[in-house]
């Protein structure tokens, strides 16, 4: 059955018992769901009830009906936006991108409790809720909600909660890449079983490769498989169907890797065609109104951010004056928005004249491309230095970049001038807008990501931006930075 080089599925550690609950996503995210309403709902009550006492006239027994009624309803009514779907059908789920069906959710139920508020005012005068208490009602609802949701996600389902099994079919490229990305991220939740080859044949290559693509059906029942990941370019279409159709089944989840995903994201407009699916891409342009939007944010957030962190940017200077000799900031030739050159800003975390050492360290490179980064111990590097670069505080002068419009907060990686001169073609478009401090390499994995892939990451930034885009990416990248991960 298996091709030469291919190891037997019985060979492989694959039977290992499940660790975790199968079942109970559903059941956490409503419960979740409730203890934030209580919280939300609570936290509007006492507010209003020290504005303007009584916040609630209204019979006891009248309220804990009402109680044992909204609780259905809210669940109900999240149902209804589907934010109960994403956990079992979704290979990454956000709880940041959820905050927009979460909004429309709360405004829905509010604006139903609201009209029965102003009703039992009018028949009974009872007082239940106002427009003031639907307000504050909202703003705590959708700070909490969300979090309580990222919580759940981030802490518990990892712990208690078992892992999908996925199966990847394809050998190639486009198999090889996915295959690295779920396993550099654990917290997607997948363990990938194995690889299927293509035509009845297999490469015969480095990796777990467990068959051919005419063993899925057998593989899938045997290992016991969640989700069918297709990662290959078929040529018949016809085969292609005779795929999908073999694999759907309701115990097993089907995702395909689209042919062209490089220009593919998730701002990607699926229309439907009579039945076909077309997917449109956004125009290649940021518009003067977008620009001008884009600009507004960035200062208003990178001035505040300077003003609040000052004192701690002042014993940071301090810190390195005392720790070495030399200035406390340093500055770099980077290349910025349409292939102009400005200074970078940051802290010193290396020796004075570190630059002119480099070709003493160059052996010690951990990065491909025209990259430099040593991932172990650089002699170059101070001790304060060190911290510095663990914690990313060496970034934070930056914001002054930002104010300078040299840099946005969010953009493509500012690349050192002789790095991004290797960038040609297509991939020169990352240009076309300002750098940034953080960005999509920044949150999908940093100084870990290959720099051709980083390149191809900063062309879809820039081809398909969008202002909520850039709120996504900087509450992303907080936890990136407190966890350390691809900081060197």
């Amino acid at each position: 059955m298996y091709a030469e080089g291919v190891a037997p599925v019985d060979t492989l550690d694959l039977a290992t018992p499940r660790q975790g609950l199968n079942r109970g996503r559903t059941l956490m995210l409503a419960t979740s769901d409730v203890l934030a309403l209580v919280v939300a709902y609570t936290a509007t009550y006492v507010a209003a009830n020290a504005i303007a006492p009584p916040a609630i006239i209204a019979p006891t027994w009248f309220l804990v009906v009402l109680w044992a009624v909204a609780v259905p309803v809210w669940l109900a009514v999240f149902a209804a936006y589907k934010l109960y779907e994403n956990d079992s059908r979704r290979i990454t789920v956000a709880s940041f991108d959820e905050v927009g069906d979460i909004f429309h959710a709360l405004i829905a139920g509010s604006l139903a409790f609201l009209l029965l508020g102003q009703v039992l005012r009018r028949l009974a005068d009872w007082w239940i809720y106002s427009a003031l208490e639907a307000a504050m009602f909202l703003t705590a609802a959708i700070v909490v909600i969300p979090l309580a949701r990222g919580c759940l996600r981030s802490w518990v389902f990892p712990r208690i909660l078992s892992r999908e099994r996925a199966l990847i079919i394809g050998t190639g490229s486009e198999a090889r890449l996915l295959e690295r990305k779920l396993l550099a991220h654990p917290e997607y939740g997948l363990d990938v079983v194995g690889l299927l080859g293509g035509d009845g044949e297999v490469e015969t290559v480095d990796g777990n490769v467990i068959g051919s693509r005419d063993d899925v059906v057998h593989l899938v029942d045997e290992l016991g498989i969640d989700r069918v990941l297709v990662a290959s370019s078929i040529a018949s279409h016809e085969e292609m169907l005779d795929l999908v159709r073999k694999v759907r089944r309701p115990s097993v989840k089907l995702s395909i890797v689209p042919t062209y995903f490089e220009v593919f994201t998730s701002h990607s407009i699926l229309d439907d065609v009579e039945g076909m699916p077309v997917v449109t891409l956004p125009p290649i342009r940021l518009a003067p109104s977008a620009r001008i939007l884009k600009r507004t944010f960035d200062l208003v957030v990178a001035s505040t951010l300077l003003f609040l962190l000052s004192p701690i940017l002042l014993a940071i200077a301090v810190a390195i004056r005392l720790d070495s000799k030399g200035p406390a900031l340093y500055r770099q030739p980077r290349r910025g928005r349409q292939g102009t050159t400005f200074q970078i800003l940051k802290f010193r975390t290396m020796y004075v004249g570190a630059e002119q050492r480099r070709d003493d360290v160059l052996h010690l490179n951990d990065v491909d491309g025209p990259l430099f980064k040593i991932k172990g111990q650089d002699p170059r590097v101070t001790r304060v230095g060190g911290f510095l670069r663990k914690t990313s505080l060496d970034e934070v002068p930056q914001l002054w970049n930002v104010i300078r419009g040299e840099m946005s907060l969010v953009g493509p990686r500012p690349f050192v001038v002789y790095e991004a001169d290797r960038i040609t073609g297509w991939a020169s478009r990352r240009l076309d807008m300002t750098p940034g401090i953080t960005g999509l390499w920044q949150v999908l994995g940093r100084n870990d990501i290959p720099f051709d892939e980083m390149v191809k990451l900063d062309y879809l930034y820039v081809t398909n931006w969008s202002l909520w885009w850039d709120i996504k990416i900087l509450c992303q990248t907080l936890p990136v930075v407190l966890h350390r991960r691809g900081a060197y």
